[in-house]
């Protein structure tokens, strides 16, 4: 493995969960976001890549990346999704399920890096943190029904103290 898990964000449980399965996590892009509806399905094991997944998951990622992008095309009546997969930053296996907008050519091809990274850097205005979040909670709703054969269900609630539970 690439990266210790214990430096890992994702075995961390460094962001919020939208739904999780016993081997998937369905989550949002990390602030600042630079577009609502910018997923990410990430193994709840630390993986670099998917050719480190056992043959199981890497079929099962398929059906699960599907639904995501179906409930991200339904949520923000978006033409299509790219779905992209780095694990450079990261080095845990996770794949990116972003919306493609005919009408925004910020969202093509390679200018959604350059909006990224335009956001990173704060010289593009992030995505609005309630509409995000909104639309991240709305994407794991659509989708959770079809997932729900693979196991998947809303995280329990954490303590309002801020522990973990």
């Amino acid at each position: 493995m690439s990266q210790s898990a214990a430096d890992c964000p994702f075995c961390n449980r460094a962001q919020t969960i939208y739904l999780e399965s016993p081997r998937w996590w369905l989550l949002r892009h990390a602030d600042p976001i630079a577009l609502e509806a910018w997923m990410m399905v990430a193994s709840r094991s630390h993986f670099g890549g998917l050719d480190e997944l056992p043959s199981e998951e890497q079929a099962e990622l398929g059906v699960v990346l599907a639904e995501v992008a179906r409930a991200v095309r339904a949520e923000t009546g978006c033409e299509r999704t790219y779905t992209i997969s780095f694990n450079e930053a990261v080095r845990h296996l996770h794949v990116h399920v972003v919306p493609r907008h005919a009408s925004d050519a910020s969202t093509t091809s390679w200018a959604l890096a350059d909006r990224y990274r335009a956001t990173a850097r704060k010289e593009r205005a992030p995505a609005d943190p309630a509409e995000t979040e909104r639309v991240a909670r709305a994407v794991a709703a659509r989708c959770a029904p079809a997932l729900a054969k693979l196991g998947f269900q809303h995280p329990p609630a954490k303590p309002s103290d801020g522990s973990r539970a």
